[in-house]
Formats: structure tokens, C-alpha cells, sequence
């Protein structure tokens, strides 16, 4: 049987226990469906021994002795890789410090190393930090034009061939569908339940409430959308305080919670008429495919990531600007066929089950034997 590790390079808070929709568990949960062993491995800068917790048959987390360096995960050893009798690596580390310190290792010990990247340059707001790692992101180039290397989105591919790495397809994130609850009834239903008005149009937005989310195109969307529209907002951060006072003309057509329990927000995806996307850069959006996924048709800015996940006019709607949302939002609730093809866009391509069947169809091709 094939094992295969999810390492993550990144040190932070969406790989510890209880973290919601880890990327590196889901695509673990897929290998596991198509046959293979799979373990996502984590970072852990309070352990001195590694820990392992098997999710289900075949789906292991390994927690892992590291070091951080601000976001940056260097692993104390990955001989607990050689251990569990690992053939492959699937390595999302981007721009990540410990991405030589990795493929050495694999190289050495004769593990199958591939990469699929979301970004390349830094997005530090801090000219210093990004021409630093710039720089060192040289090292990380020289890696990739040695291996495999899928990209998350085409824009990230573009980036890839004009650094001069070779692009082996684009493969982009998915959904863990094992962590989206089932909410039952119609959305009649669902708003009666969550108490709200049955008669009334509601807009969705479920984010951080920072600046690169762009939560103050909120007011003057709702502004222009007219009475009959509702805003429920799902998010805290620095402009919460902000979005709220410019909200408060509108009185109870505006809802913000602060936070809820992530199985709880799938309600609302099925509640609501028309999910917003604001973020002109979205390098993907998690919380966009969920929306489809429960068939809550989104109106989005226009970045690489909606302009790959929808297709416009069909299972979404692209907004060139925020002067074009109000017609983008009021398009996707008119149609009734745009919630179904958005459901059938995610199932189709973005449930990590597709990024699995590219990558076990690369491993076959590349003849990389089972040794565990």
C-alpha cells in the first residue's frame, strides 16, 4: 500500500488539534478513498517527542518537535517519516524556509518529493520582510524545477513559468466534505430554525474582517442593493468595529456574529440567498466553495481564485468592480438554475478527491513503488 505524507510548513494555528478544515487531513482523507495510507503531519513548537493520532482506517496525524521562525516550521527530525514507511511526499510549502531542509532529506532517503503551490512571492505588507524572502525563495525554485510541481490556481501557474518552473498541471484545493455537516429541510426551513425572516432577501459574507477582505465595500452594496436586501456578516477582526458603525443606519437589516462554531456557518450557506466575495486578490476561498457547495450561488470579486473555482454567469457571477457588485448579487438570486450549478461545480472539481486522482496518476506514472 502506497503511504503518502501531508507535511505542513507553515507554523500557526490551522494545524493543531481541533483546528477546522486542515487541508493536510483532508487531502489525507481522499488518498485514503482511493486506496493508499495517509498521514498529515503538523508542526508542534511545545512537544519534545512525536505524537500520533489515527483519525480513521488508514488517515494518521502526526504531531512533530519543531522550531518557528515567525510563520516559518523547521521540523527537529523527519526520521519519524522513515519510520511509518513513507513512498511519497505531497509538499503544499509555497514560499515555506523548510522546503530544502525536505527535499534533501527525501532525496536522500529515496522518498518521491512533489509540490502543490497557492503562492510563490511574499505577501508581507513590509517592503524589508518581502525582499528577504524574495530572495530566499531561490532556494525553494531551485527544488521545484527539480520535481513535480502542481499549481493551486492558473495565476499561480503563470507565476511558476515565469520564475522557471515547469508547471505539471493545475490541481487545486478541495473540500473535506467528512467536516460539512448535513443541514436538513428547504432553506424555508433552515431560516425559520435560525430565526429569520422568511420573506426577506439575504447577503452572505463569512471572513476575517481585515483589510484584504475588503469588509467596507459592505456598506455601500447594501446601500445600492435596496430595503428588501439583508446583510448577515460571520466574522470579527481590526474593522469590526468600523463595519458595524457604518452599518447601524440600516438597523436589523444588518446582522453580525462575531464567531460560530464552523459546522454551525453551513446553515446560514443554506439559508441565504447570494454569498459575497470581496477580496480583489483571493488567491483561492474556502468559504466560497462551501457556499456552492451548499448551493448558495456567489456574487465575487473578480481574482484568481473565483475566476477559477466559478464560471461566470453560469454558477456564479464576476463583478469587475465594486460598482458592478450590486448587479452581480441581484443576477445570482434571480437565477434559480445558478445554486444547483454551483453545487455541481464544486462536486465536480473542487472536492480533494480530484487533487488525489492527479496526484496517484502522477505517482503511477513516475513508477513509485509502496515500500511501507
Amino acid at each position: 500500500m502506497l503511504t503518502i505524507a501531508i507535511p505542513q510548513l507553515y507554523c500557526g494555528a490551522s494545524g493543531r488539534k481541533g483546528a477546522y478544515n486542515r487541508q493536510e487531513v483532508g487531502l489525507a482523507r481522499a488518498f485514503a478513498a482511493l486506496g493508499c495510507r495517509a498521514l498529515a503531519v503538523y508542526p508542534d513548537t511545545s512537544l519534545s517527542a512525536p505524537e500520533a493520532e489515527d483519525l480513521e482506517p488508514n488517515v494518521r496525524v502526526l504531531y512533530l518537535p519543531a522550531r518557528a521562525l515567525a510563520v516559518h516550521a523547521f521540523y527537529k527530525s523527519w526520521q519519524p517519516l522513515l519510520e511509518e514507511g513513507v513512498d511519497a511526499v505531497h509538499v503544499m510549502g509555497d514560499n515555506s524556509l523548510g522546503v530544502p531542509g525536505l527535499y534533501r532529506f527525501c532525496q536522500k532517503h529515496g522518498i518521491f518529493f512533489y509540490s502543490q503551490l497557492g503562492a510563490l512571492k511574499s505577501d508581507s505588507r513590509t517592503p524589508a520582510v518581502r525582499l528577504v524572502m524574495d530572495l530566499l525563495l531561490r532556494r525553494n525554485l531551485a527544488v521545484y524545477r527539480r520535481t513535480p510541481t502542481y499549481a493551486k490556481t492558473p495565476a499561480v501557474a503563470k507565476e511558476m513559468e515565469s520564475l522557471g518552473v515547469s508547471c505539471a498541471g493545475v490541481m487545486p484545493v478541495g473540500l473535506d466534505t467528512a467536516i460539512i455537516p448535513m443541514i436538513p429541510g428547504t432553506a424555508a426551513e433552515v431560516r425559520a430554525e435560525l430565526k429569520l425572516d422568511t420573506a426577506a432577501r439575504y447577503l452572505l459574507f463569512v471572513g476575517r474582517l481585515d483589510p484584504y477582505k475588503r469588509p467596507m465595500a459592505l456598506p455601500p452594496l447594501l446601500e445600492q442593493l435596496g430595503p428588501e436586501w439583508h446583510l448577515i456578516v460571520i466574522g470579527q477582526g481590526s474593522l469590526a468595529a468600523e463595519l458595524d458603525k457604518a452599518m447601524a443606519p440600516y438597523g436589523d437589516r444588518y446582522t453580525r456574529i462575531p464567531a460560530l462554531p464552523n459546522t454551525a456557518v453551513h446553515a446560514y450557506y443554506h439559508a441565504c440567498d447570494v454569498f459575497v466575495n470581496l477580496n480583489d486578490h483571493e488567491i483561492f476561498g474556502m468559504s466560497l466553495l462551501e457556499a456552492m457547495y451548499a448551493g448558495c450561488p456567489p456574487a465575487a470579486r473578480r481574482a484568481p481564485g473565483p475566476e477559477l473555482i466559478l464560471e461566470d454567469g453560469v454558477s456564479g457571477v464576476l463583478a469587475d468592480t465594486d460598482a458592478a457588485l450590486p448587479d452581480a448579487v441581484r443576477r445570482a438570486a434571480a437565477d434559480p438554475e445558478m445554486g444547483p450549478a454551483a453545487q455541481r461545480r464544486v462536486n465536480e472539481h473542487f472536492l480533494w478527491g480530484n487533487s488525489a486522482e492527479t496526484a496517484l496518476a502522477m505517482l503511477e506514472k513516475k513508477g513509485v513503488p509502496a515500500h511501507g
